[in-house]
């Protein structure tokens, strides 16, 4: 069970009523990685959850040719392994912690209970998500465009 206290001091769930948070923390799990420790790699399978970054930086990673390349760096109040746990597939990059990283982990499971159960806070969620996402592709689609790729070339 993680403190109220905690999800309270976070942006991402300011949108929740005290009673959303309660079901919260009574599902969340909070974890702790160590600077350079993978949090998860890019294609595996089997865990589909998602993490909330309480402290610490993490960057995003993604393979390409033999080099992993930087996609991104998160810090406290962001979170990411969205897309898995929404679509079960494997991941489409590596995530690992820049500096020691706490985070909250949120299952799969738990989100497609919540779609019975509370309903409310997966509506929530899911704008969440949406918006963070339509942000993420437009910042993939600026670096695309700069680089000479994408539609904005046309």
């Amino acid at each position: 069970m993680v403190d109220i206290k905690i999800l309270k001091e976070l942006d991402f769930f300011k949108s929740f009523t005290e009673e959303e948070l309660k079901v919260f923390s009574q599902r969340l799990i909070m974890e702790e990685y160590k600077e350079g420790e993978y949090i998860f790699n890019e294609n595996q399978i089997g865990d589909y959850s998602m993490f909330i970054i309480i402290n610490g930086v993490v960057k995003v990673t993604k393979k390409q040719k033999m080099e992993e390349k930087v996609i991104a760096n998160l810090k406290e109040g962001e979170f990411f392994g969205e897309m898995a746990m929404l679509i079960p597939a494997p991941r489409s990059a590596s995530v690992i912690a820049i500096k020691p990283t706490k985070v909250l982990r949120f299952s799969d499971m738990d989100y497609n209970s919540f779609k019975k159960d509370y309903p409310s806070i997966v509506i929530k969620l899911n704008e969440i998500f949406i918006k963070v996402l339509i942000m993420r592709l437009r910042d993939a689609d600026k670096k695309l465009v700069k680089e000479g790729y994408g539609i904005g070339i046309l």
